[in-house]
């Protein structure tokens, strides 16, 4: 029982000395955030990303709706790559009206 035990202490301590040695040598990761925002700062999509990662392949979102505007597109195109800075794109309308006029006669 003794060698079990003492089996197990040797185990854990180096358990221990490999998660202490892995930390050490971590590389820390900095992620920058990407986000689409309605005109009201909802939040349509939200993401994190590795400065310089590829965007090319990321998906726009839908246009989200605003009674009475039309959606004319997003502040900002979506970078090829990420910056090294939080990016947020916000959506931007267009007022819509219509003018009927009646003719009489």
């Amino acid at each position: 029982m003794k060698k079990i035990i003492v089996i197990l202490a040797v185990i854990l301590s180096a358990m221990m000395f490999t998660l202490e040695v892995s930390k050490l040598h971590a590389n820390p990761v900095e992620l920058k955030m990407l986000e689409f925002v309605t005109y009201d700062q909802d939040v349509v999509f939200r993401d994190y990303f590795e400065p310089g990662t590829d965007l090319s392949d990321l998906e726009i979102p839908d246009a989200p709706l605003k009674d009475g505007y039309i959606f004319v597109g997003w502040s900002v195109e979506i970078p090829e790559e990420m910056p090294n800075y939080h990016v947020r794109i916000e959506a931007q309308y267009m007022r819509s009206e219509f003018v009927v006029h009646e003719r009489i006669g």
